[in-house]
């Protein structure tokens, strides 16, 4: 096994190429990684030259506004004038607004501003001079929506009409680094991986040991990219500095771009149905309507029993035919484990594993539950939106442009295989080497108001 077809050198040559399949088999095989298998595995990413980035986000528009203020007494008898403060001045002249009790009302004239709400001057749509507006539709926070604009018959005049403009959002890529040291007397375990280049397989080789090393930090990345807390205000100034004087970025991991919180203590059809309904019911403008259901062994068991249960208490029928035992007489084999829900809104949940929640430091640090003994992180259920918006997957892996995968070397007595061996000079006396990883990037999740995470707080 020569230099010339080590991955290390292989890796000096094109990190940019061979981190992705690296991805991609190493998550094939062991599932250690899942969101950056679903981001720079399957190819969505993008490499900016900028240490910043924007994009612009459209979250659920929303046609309704809330009462500001309470107004005291039902309101609208005999067809007189009477007053409702809203939030703002969402609302336009002219137009019929329906209340949560169905009644409507119509907007008789421009709004007017009082403190931070605006008054707006209406009138019922009802002709019965016994008709009223009921006092609980004027109870603050209840909400109107807004219909559409009846006029008069002649000389009637134009109004206005309202629009939804994207959010911008400013993130900041991160770096993070990894190191390890090998002895001058270290014992060589070499493995075969198999990759995929220009469209047929090439086998290469990488010490057994380094293999390990890489392994280990796509999964510390993977933590990076989950449990990030943001280091940044929202002036972008950074606090944390290091000895170098140097700030010290991290962006928002997963768990806090996602805005969706929820917790239960026994997972049941109903719970999951309703939940996911107010957390999806504004996918309205995606495309592919995919969702990850990420989650360890004790997430995984419960949406099991939560869909067997789900088939019990209806009495489905035609489940009996061996779908669920397979064989006969004494050689009996219990099957049938539910991995993907279809729900009647129109999107796929799909179950997906991931040994994160199970076995990383968070889990093994954490509480446990308390029947199972498995960790409750192991049933922390994260509701992945991976659609596409606009052409665009809504998860993205943002890198610094030469700064997606770097790896090198600090010879000392030794100089690791795939680096250059030809050189007596060394940048250390120490009797061994050292390896380094840098990574400076970011997981995106673009709707950050479609995703759901449902945490298990069973005691």
């Amino acid at each position: 096994m020569t230099d010339m077809n080590s991955l290390a050198r292989a890796l000096l040559a094109n990190p940019t190429k061979l981190s992705p399949v690296l991805t991609y088999l190493g998550g094939k095989e062991s599932q250690r990684f899942p969101l950056t298998m679903l981001t720079e595995g399957v190819g969505n990413t993008k490499s900016i030259d900028r240490l910043e980035y924007e994009y612009n986000v459209k979250t659920r528009v929303r046609r309704v506004r809330p009462v500001a203020s309470t107004v005291a007494n039902a309101q609208g008898v005999g067809g007189a004038l009477f007053y409702i403060p809203f939030t703002d001045k969402w609302f336009i002249k002219d137009y019929v607004l329906i209340s949560k009790s169905g009644v409507q009302v119509r907007i008789m004239g421009d709004p007017t501003p009082q403190g931070s709400n605006y008054i707006y001057p209406v009138r019922l749509i009802n002709p019965d001079p016994a008709a009223s507006l009921p006092e609980a539709d004027l109870v603050e926070g209840s909400l109107f929506g807004q219909l559409f604009a009846p006029v008069g018959t002649d000389w009637s005049r134009g109004n206005a009409s309202n629009w939804y403009a994207p959010g911008k959002i400013r993130q900041k890529l991160g770096t993070v680094r990894k190191s390890y040291q090998l002895s001058g007397n270290a014992k060589d375990f070499v493995m075969d991986v198999q990759l995929p280049v220009d469209g047929r397989l090439t086998n290469l080789w990488m010490d057994f040991e380094e293999w390990q090393h890489m392994m280990n930090w796509k999964e510390e990345c993977e933590m990076f990219y989950w449990y990030g807390e943001q280091t940044y205000n929202a002036s972008g100034e950074v606090g944390m500095k290091d000895e170098n004087g140097q700030p010290v970025v991290v962006p928002p991991g997963m768990f806090q771009q996602i805005i969706n919180k929820d917790t239960y203590s026994q997972l049941t059809h109903g719970k999951m149905k309703s939940t996911l309904r107010d957390v999806f019911f504004g996918m309205t403008d995606a495309r592919n309507k995919v969702v990850d259901l990420m989650t360890g062994t004790g997430g995984m068991e419960e949406f099991d029993r939560a869909m067997k249960d789900e088939l019990t208490s209806n009495v489905y029928q035609q489940l009996n035919d061996g779908k669920f035992v397979t064989g006969s007489g004494r050689k009996l084999t219990l099957t049938g484990y539910f991995t993907t829900y279809e729900h009647i809104d129109g999107y796929t949940i799909r179950l997906t594993y991931n040994p994160l929640f199970d076995h990383g430091v968070v889990a093994e640090a954490g509480e446990k539950h308390p029947t199972s003994g498995l960790p409750l992180e192991s049933y922390r259920m994260v509701f992945l939106d991976n659609s596409n918006y606009e052409g665009e997957s809504n998860l993205t892996m943002v890198n610094k442009k030469g700064r997606e995968f770097l790896r090198w070397a600090v010879a000392g007595s030794t100089v690791p295989r795939g680096f250059d061996q030809g050189s007596n000079l060394r940048a250390s006396d120490i009797d061994g080497a050292a390896v380094h990883f840098l990574k400076m990037g970011h997981v995106l999740l673009r709707r950050f108001d479609t995703s759901l995470d449902l945490q298990c707080v069973a005691s």
